[in-house]
């Protein structure tokens, strides 16, 4: 069986998380509001002692439930959509937690039929509230100029075509294969030029903003190409150029989630 690692919004990563068709620089909400959804039930706990090794990461299941295990640092990752190098002020972040979480009936996220290694806009949220609520988050965003990779047009044919089904969840992929092998085929699905800045920010560890002027959703298939690459980075790198985009380094700004305070989660 083949694992894959998702550009935009799953990782071969155990850190999946995106809140949205967003650039990270736009992320600049200034606190969480009092209106944002939240889950109906939560069970928040640390790991069980006796079972064998930690379950890692989001997984998102049928009628909007969720599960969560990792560190308060991951989730916070997770639920912003952020990377480790824009978390900032990371006191209290390094306890393990398992969640399992509920949406309630009126949730839009009640009607998810497939299992996901990825929040939806509306469970990022959640995940948001839930910080608040029972982890005591206060947090606020910085924005300083920095260096970031600039995502372009660039001088071949557009491989994007309009999406099969403009409601999808959006996601685009690049296919891992076992022994870290990373031939080069990818996926997109009603994804957005912003969306897929916002992932490829994961594997380059710089802010990549998207300078396309590529305006809409678009699906598009990239072959299998290297059978022997085991380079992910050089891997996404040629992704890129085979859509018809180009990478290149820039200034630009680098937005970063401050953390004034966090504690341990309130009992159940």
């Amino acid at each position: 069986m083949r694992a894959v690692c998702l550009l935009a919004i799953m990782s071969c990563i155990p850190l999946p998380g995106a809140a949205g068709q967003r650039t990270v620089p736009d992320i600049q909400p200034a606190a969480i509001s009092d209106s944002q959804p939240a889950f109906d039930a939560a069970t928040i706990k640390p790991p069980d002692p006796k079972a064998n090794g930690r379950l890692a990461g989001f997984y998102g299941k049928p009628g909007g439930r969720i599960f969560f295990g990792g560190t308060v640092k991951m989730l916070l990752m997770v639920a912003f959509d952020v990377q480790d190098f824009q978390l900032v002020g990371e006191q209290n972040t390094s306890q393990w937690v398992e969640i399992n979480a509920v949406p309630p009936e009126t949730s839009p996220s009640r009607r998810i039929e497939l299992k996901s290694a990825h929040p939806t806009p509306e469970q990022s949220l959640m995940l948001q509230t839930l910080l608040r609520e029972r982890f005591g988050l206060k947090f606020h965003f910085e924005t300083k100029e920095g260096d970031v990779y600039l995502l372009t047009r660039g001088n071949k044919p557009l491989q994007l075509k309009p999406p099969k089904d403009p409601a999808a969840d959006p996601r685009a992929i690049v296919t891992m294969r076992p022994g870290g092998i990373c031939d080069g085929e990818a996926e997109g699905i009603n994804t957005t030029t912003d969306y897929l800045a916002q992932g490829l920010t994961r594997y380059l560890q710089l802010p990549v903003v998207n300078k396309t002027g590529i305006t809409g959703s678009y699906d598009y298939y990239l072959p299998p190409q290297d059978p022997d690459n085991q380079d992910l980075h050089l891997e996404v790198i040629r992704v890129v150029d085979r859509l018809g985009l180009q990478i290149k380094r820039g200034r630009g700004a680098i937005t970063t989630l401050v953390i004034d305070h966090v504690q341990q989660p309130s009992e159940n």
